[in-house]
């Protein structure tokens, strides 16, 4: 039973840990909108810092795909 305890909550870290990792990994852009020099309404919006480009290809009759991470 102990063991059984002690896997689950070394799992939580791990995903705790992993969750952060993610949040790292993101950009975060805001947006103002100013009327009569005061700002109104401010808007932020979370993206990933990559996106994934996949090449598509053939070779000896065998479809292929690479795929890699473009960070921005």
């Amino acid at each position: 039973m102990k063991l059984v305890k002690a896997s689950l909550m070394a799992l939580a870290v791990v995903g705790l840990f992993a969750g952060a990792v993610e949040d790292a990994a993101a950009v975060t852009k805001c947006r103002e909108v100013i009327s009569h020099g005061q700002v109104v309404k401010r808007t932020c919006t979370t993206k990933p810092a990559y996106r994934t480009v996949c090449n598509t290809y053939w070779r000896h009759g065998v479809k292929h795909r690479d795929c890699r991470r473009v960070y921005y």
